[in-house]
């Protein structure tokens, strides 16, 4: 008990002297630091759903936060950045290597780079006395440099306007007066822009031997669908310097000659081939893959059952947008002079779900029916037959929903 005295007259001892044993400096100095910790920048990063005013899906997406002080004691106005890095690998007081957008209004200007820049009217003291919401971004959009678990570095800087930053670095720091960092993880299973460029060749490769299995399907390949893989080929060489177009000219020619061969001769295991191309392709690619198969198709005027079912296993399994894909097959359906489907035309082919009402679907069938009713007139008589063919299709959709 006595002990337990002796405690309290020391602490009470030492809270005193803290109040009353401190200079005149000192308590200038953490006055000063508790205002300072009060007004200085900060940022705040999480995953939140927007507000609806923001326009946005209701899902949820990086949402970035500011504030503090962020005026500029040199004119009156402020530009502000937003860069985000792949720190990984790094300590937090580094910078790694920029995220790139997947759309270009959160680019910098002329390149891929993630960068959003704003200008405010400010005074010196200017700041934001609240957690501000600057922006909300759709976790898609980012597109760091490798796929997986990846430790993001979001940078906000407060900087003079004329101000620039250049694939996410700043030009000159000189004008830079307050900024402020917070880490955010993000896992992806979409390729990174670095393994893009690593992959490029063999995804090329992978490439041209998903479409050559593909005209295989029908039991044939004729010369016409090899002009289009061959065709797609050389077009990836115009851009080489002379010798680099030449290597890659001869390697293409060894490489279609021998996929020929094994496709023609049923010797590639599909599945292997889909997963391995699943596993290195960005979705860019991806993307292109599915265009040289649907071109292929297409290139004996007919779109054959089998062509189709496997053009459409390969979109179903490499995660790409379905409704892209089916915008891109219909643009082959209304060429193609004869059409073999494996499978008619659906509600999911017009971008109706089952979670719709019937009212929304009957809008979606309107808006349908009018685009292709409109190309009943086309001059090309393949195409007018297709659209004859679709509007038929849409009408029996719209009587099973009194639209």
């Amino acid at each position: 008990m006595e002990g337990g005295i002796v405690w309290l007259i020391i602490l009470v001892g030492w809270v005193l002297f803290n109040i009353f044993g401190k200079s005149d400096e000192e308590k200038t100095y953490e006055a000063r630091k508790e205002i300072f910790d009060k007004i200085r920048l900060q940022l705040s990063v999480s995953e939140e759903i927007p507000p609806k005013e923001r326009g946005l899906p209701n899902v949820k997406c990086i949402a970035v936060k500011v504030k503090g002080l962020f005026g500029n004691p040199n004119e009156n106005k402020t530009k502000v950045f937003l860069t985000i890095h792949d720190n990984t690998d790094l300590g937090d007081d580094e910078f790694g290597l920029p995220i790139l957008s997947a759309h270009p209004s959160f680019s910098e200007p002329g390149s891929r780079v993630f960068s959003i820049s704003a200008v405010y009217d400010t005074s010196p003291d200017t700041y934001f006395p609240d957690w501000f919401s600057f922006i909300y971004i759709p976790k898609e959009l980012l597109l760091p440099p490798k796929k997986g678990r990846r430790r993001l570095k979001f940078n906000f800087t407060a900087c003079d306007t004329a101000t620039n930053v250049t694939h996410g670095a700043h030009d000159d720091l000189g004008t830079v007066h307050y900024n402020a960092s917070d880490f955010y993880n993000l896992t992806t299973k979409e390729i990174g822009y670095m393994e893009e460029i690593a992959n490029k060749s063999k995804v090329e490769d992978l490439t041209i031997k998903l479409a050559m299995c593909m005209a295989a399907t029908d039991g044939h390949l004729d010369q016409k669908e090899l002009n289009v893989i061959k065709n797609w080929a050389k077009s990836l060489t115009l851009e080489l310097d002379e010798d680099k177009a030449e290597e890659k000219k001869k390697h293409f020619s060894s490489f279609i000659k021998k996929t020929y061969t094994e496709a023609k001769n049923k010797k590639v295991s599909i599945s292997k081939l889909v997963s391995e191309f699943n596993d290195k392709a960005s979705k860019g690619q991806k993307y292109l893959a599915i265009e040289l198969m649907l071109n292929v198709a297409s290139s004996d005027d007919k779109l054959a059952a089998e062509e189709e079912k496997f053009i459409n296993k390969i979109a179903k399994t490499t995660g790409i947008d379905l409704k892209t894909f089916k915008e891109m097959k219909n643009k082959i359906v209304a060429k193609v002079g004869s059409l073999d489907l494996s499978e008619k035309p659906s509600e999911e082919s017009f971008g109706i779900s089952d979670d719709m009402d019937d009212k929304e679907k009957c809008k979606i069938l309107r808006k349908e029916y009018t685009k292709w009713n409109s190309q009943t007139t086309q001059k090309d008589p393949k195409r007018k037959k297709r659209a004859k063919e679709m509007v038929k299709i849409i009408a029996g959709l719209r009587k099973q929903y009194n639209c």
